[in-house]
């Protein structure tokens, strides 16, 4: 959304709509085959850690120590959902 600058720019802005969109339909997957609870937090780890990456290397984003390893906590919070 950042380089949608307020939704001015086309193509940037339907990166932004193609994105959500494709989201949706692979939430609305998961959650017929895995249920809502798992569906919903893997999806929401796997959300934060990439626009994590994508602040960073999209837009330059500088990560402080906290964030990478509150990163750290999402990552193995996402990996102990999914084996538990």
């Amino acid at each position: 959304m950042k380089a949608a600058d307020g939704f001015t720019r086309p193509a940037p802005s339907a990166a932004v709509v193609v994105s959500f969109l494709l989201g949706a339909v692979l939430l609305t997957h998961a959650v017929r085959t895995q249920g809502l609870s798992l569906a919903y937090t893997f999806g929401l780890g796997v959300e934060a850690v990439v626009t994590l990456g994508l602040g960073r290397w999209v837009f330059g984003e500088r990560l402080s120590m906290g964030q990478l390893l509150s990163l750290g906590v999402i990552l193995i919070g996402v990996a102990g959902v999914r084996m538990a």
